[in-house]
């Protein structure tokens, strides 16, 4: 059965996958939610770390770590938003893990591009300026999202009480991650398969053109940002269909 790896966006954690994951058991396969350092329950560790240290480049140990201890190998590793960048990296550094790489509502990265780079096209100029504001003042975290309906409006997510919930959760987003630049070159990871699943956020429509024209396997979903959160089910039929092939 299949093997997934669920890896977060930013101001996320790995709590974001409790409504997916069990779908995806049901069916047999094996599923892991790490959470990136300084995000989440690992929150606390941008208190007793410099925040500069919490970047892309840890956040692609983060999982190769977790691969390499699990002694994993034929992963379908998902990627949601700036984790775009992350599973871009991991398959650079241990690419005879993974089977494929799934990008859900993910930035997609050539070489030597930052989250902050692609802001604009996806979130627009008002969000990448204040992104790249924080960046320039050496500011080491990016606030989350103030309120339940600041998530809401975010995140396209419709339910009241999946606003509340989110709201609850979600931590501060290290500013160095969103600076990294990704390390493009490794033959063997431009081999790995590739997937795309976009909702309805215009931003991300472009880039879904972008790669269904490069020939990746393209899917749609009518949800908005977090379809983990607003539309588990039909999320965990495309991922199901994904890996059977």
């Amino acid at each position: 059965m299949a093997t997934f790896m669920l890896v977060h966006g930013a101001w996320h954690g790995g709590w974001c996958w409790r409504k997916l994951a069990p779908l995806l058991r049901e069916s047999g396969a094996t599923v892991y939610t790490p959470t990136l350092s300084g995000l989440g329950e690992r929150a606390h560790l941008a208190e007793v770390l410099d925040p500069a240290r919490l970047d892309l480049d840890l956040h692609i140990r983060d999982i190769a770590q977790v691969l390499s201890y699990e002694s994993l190998k034929d992963v379908i590793l998902v990627g949601h938003a700036y984790a775009g960048m992350v599973i871009t990296g991991v398959a650079e550094v241990c690419p005879e893990r993974l089977s494929r790489l799934v990008y859900l509502n993910g930035v997609v990265p050539v070489d030597g591009e930052s989250m902050a780079d692609q802001l604009v096209p996806v979130r627009g100029p008002e969000f990448a300026a204040w992104v790249q504001g924080c960046i320039d003042r050496g500011e080491g975290c990016l606030p989350p999202p103030a309120s339940p309906e600041e998530v809401g409006r975010r995140w396209g997510i419709p339910d009241a009480a999946d606003r509340q919930w989110m709201f609850s959760k979600v931590t501060p987003q290290p500013a160095a991650a969103m600076a990294g630049r990704v390390q493009i070159g490794n033959p063997e990871a431009r081999s790995i398969p590739r997937s795309f699943i976009a909702g309805e956020e215009a931003g991300f429509q472009p880039v879904a053109e972008r790669v269904r024209a490069a020939g990746w396997d393209t899917h749609h979903l009518d949800s908005g940002h977090d379809p983990m959160v607003s539309h588990p089910r039909e999320l965990a039929d495309i991922l199901l269909r994904i890996a059977g092939g």
